[in-house]
């Protein structure tokens, strides 16, 4: 043989499976790779300590039991296999019903939402409340303000240190540039581009 087995074929000749031309073939390639002959004698010993150190069969415990079970296992199979379909009363509902039924829903849906968005007031159902303001150490008090003419909410804490003014925030603050917050993946381009300017 000139040629080399393919997996399968070395697979088989390894396990002492392949019989005729195929098992003279492979003896001939064989014949010249010591490494393939010892790797065939290595699978020969380990099968034949394995046969000497574990029985050939073992009942398993509760036999029974276990057969019971499978069997159990076979009938429900067969009698699921027989049984026949029970037939639907409305079959056209999934059909088309259903597209239809699910379309007039968000119809109804958009229609109901078009008319409360001209309604002031119509979505603030809840009244607003004001926050109430956890400080986990004893001995701080902390106040909660609130401005909507000035969109802002501030918290006053009373018991804590100052922060001097000479901590530099720069390094634990991001604020993202106009341009980064409009984006929201990048290119391998914007990155050449920004390297050119």
């Amino acid at each position: 043989m000139n040629t080399n087995p393919d997996e399968t074929r070395l697979a088989l000749w390894l396990d002492d499976e392949l019989t005729g031309a195929d098992l003279a073939d492979m003896e001939a390639w064989a014949a010249t790779r010591p490494e393939q002959l010892a790797a065939r004698e290595d699978i020969r010993s380990f099968r034949k300590m394995m046969a000497a150190n574990l029985p050939a069969s073992e009942e398993p415990p509760y036999p029974d039991f276990f057969l019971s079970r499978v069997n159990q296992g076979i009938r429900e199979l067969q009698h699921a296999a027989a049984a026949p379909k029970a037939a639907t009363a409305f079959p056209f509902w999934k059909s088309w019903m259903m597209p239809l039924a699910a379309c007039a829903g968000m119809v109804l849906a958009f229609g109901v939402g078009k008319r409360t968005a001209g309604t002031p007031g119509a979505l603030a159902v809840v009244p607003s409340i004001s926050p109430i303001v956890y400080t986990p150490e004893e001995g701080v008090d902390a106040q909660w303000f609130s401005s909507a003419s000035a969109g802002a909410s501030v918290i006053v804490l009373q018991g804590v240190s100052a922060i001097p003014d000479s901590t530099d925030f720069s390094e634990t603050v991001y604020v993202p540039t106009a341009r980064e917050s409009d984006r929201t993946a990048t290119r391998e381009t914007d990155s050449k581009d920004s390297a050119k300017q």
